[in-house]
């Protein structure tokens, strides 16, 4: 780790895990509830397969995602249950992460990059206005969501999407993700980015005068 790079202008936040809460062993715990004692073994099959990105980018239903889900787990359960149990990975946005986002608009142009699917982007966005009173894509000067775009990380289209919408110098860039694969994706793109590490929060990467303290 180093000091931050002091050209950093534009900030690319990767939204769950560090924006946004989320629970793999609520999940699987939801999921163990229905009598589904192997959902990590049936999460990985799942993974296998090219469902979830396929979700991820838009390229699938709703419906053809829930009844796929359904074949898998191999039992008779009705679409709500399914959504359910796939939903109970969302926990919440904490007061503390989205008060910084706030501050650090100050400062800082703020954009999202983050791959999620329509399902839990109902949810999320849904949950945000509710609780703040407003819109959270506002937040932001641009948002990048996958199942928006056709596109994923960390695939190197996206990472070129994303320079090209935003412009100018990349070194004016800088990623936050809390999946290094990602993280290195970033890289190689020629986006500046820092990994996130777990435990830590956005406010962290940054000193009391909002200046970031430390990057990749």
């Amino acid at each position: 780790m180093m000091p931050g790079n002091t050209k950093t202008e534009i900030l690319i936040l990767d939204f769950g895990g560090v924006i946004y809460e989320i629970s793999h062993q609520k999940q699987m715990e939801t999921f163990a509830k229905m009598g589904i004692s192997n959902f990590d073994e049936l999460y990985s099959q799942a993974r296998q397969s090219p469902l979830f990105a396929d979700l991820e980018r838009g390229h699938i239903s709703e419906a053809e995602f829930v009844s796929a889900i359904g074949s898998i787990i191999g039992k008779d359960y009705g679409a709500d249950k399914i959504l359910e149990a796939w939903n109970s990975i969302l926990v919440g946005f904490p007061d503390a992460n989205v008060r910084f986002l706030e501050k650090l608009r100050s400062q800082y142009q703020l954009c999202l990059l983050s791959n999620t699917n329509s399902i839990h982007y109902k949810i999320y966005t849904a949950q945000f206005r509710e609780k703040f009173g407003y819109d959270f894509n506002s937040l932001f000067e641009k948002t990048f969501w996958s199942f928006k775009m056709g596109m994923r990380k960390p695939d190197q289209e996206i990472f070129d999407h994303v320079k090209a919408e935003i412009g100018g110098d990349p070194s004016r860039l800088l990623f936050v993700d809390d999946t290094r694969i990602n993280v290195r994706a970033s890289q190689q793109a020629g986006v500046p980015a820092i990994w996130l590490m777990p435990g830590k929060k956005p406010e962290d990467l940054f000193d009391e005068n909002l200046k970031l303290q430390v990057t990749d």
